[in-house]
């Protein structure tokens, strides 16, 4: 495969097996935008997806502060490979830069590729109750499941509450600027209270756990 005008290439066993800074062949360093792929699996999805080179087709203009542009892989017939790779359970959908419609697809095809136990998902452990959650999981992005004790409110968050005692119990934080986005993806932040909820992000400790919410498709409702 060569490099078509405005698309660079690279190998996606080399791409996959770094997906947080890749080098393509027009020298610049991108990340894959919107899904994070565990370390182990990125042999496996090469291999699943055939290998060889793929285009590299950039989300953004401007580079972030590490000088790496957001990026989708492309295969020969320029369809995005993102869905293959949820669907297979290779990688773990992170919400950030696509369009609604295009992440709760992706959302549902890692929710059915969790039905099955595909890939990641027959480790048991890749989604944990926020009361497991430990020293091990500050910095990184997870994905917890809990049941919403309330909702607080402040003139400039909400607070999504799993727990009466802030210091020791997981919150939610939504920041208020972005709460339009959510009620435009579908979420009645007003009607979740008692319900099971899944979040995803990355676990601070602020005092207690917190995810900060930045994206809708960060939440979703269980029941």
């Amino acid at each position: 495969m060569s490099a078509e005008q405005g698309l660079s290439v690279i190998l996606l066993e080399e791409a996959l097996s770094n997906p947080v800074s890749f080098t393509a062949s027009d020298g610049h360093a991108y990340y894959l935008a919107d899904l994070m792929v565990p370390e182990p699996f990125g042999e496996m999805g090469a291999e699943l997806l055939g290998g060889g080179e793929v285009y590299v087709q950039a989300l953004a203009t401007k580079s972030d502060r590490w000088g790496r542009k957001p990026a989708i892989l492309l295969d020969r017939d320029r369809r995005d490979l993102s869905a293959r790779l949820v669907e297979a359970g290779v990688a773990i959908v992170k919400p950030q830069l696509r369009a609604f419609n295009c992440l709760k697809l992706l959302i549902k095809l890692e929710r059915d590729a969790r039905k099955t136990t595909s890939g990641l998902w027959v480790v048991k452990n890749v989604i944990i109750d926020y009361k497991s959650i430990g020293y091990a999981q500050i910095g990184l992005y997870g994905i917890v499941e809990a049941k919403l004790v309330s909702v607080g409110q402040t003139r400039s968050r909400t607070y999504l509450n799993f727990g009466e005692r802030w210091t020791e119990d997981l919150t939610g934080i939504i920041q208020r600027r972005k709460l339009a986005d959510f009620s435009e993806f579908g979420h009645d932040l007003s009607m979740i209270e008692g319900r099971r909820v899944r979040l995803r992000g990355v676990v601070q400790l602020d005092d207690g756990p917190q995810i900060e919410l930045k994206h809708p498709a960060q939440l979703e409702l269980l029941d």
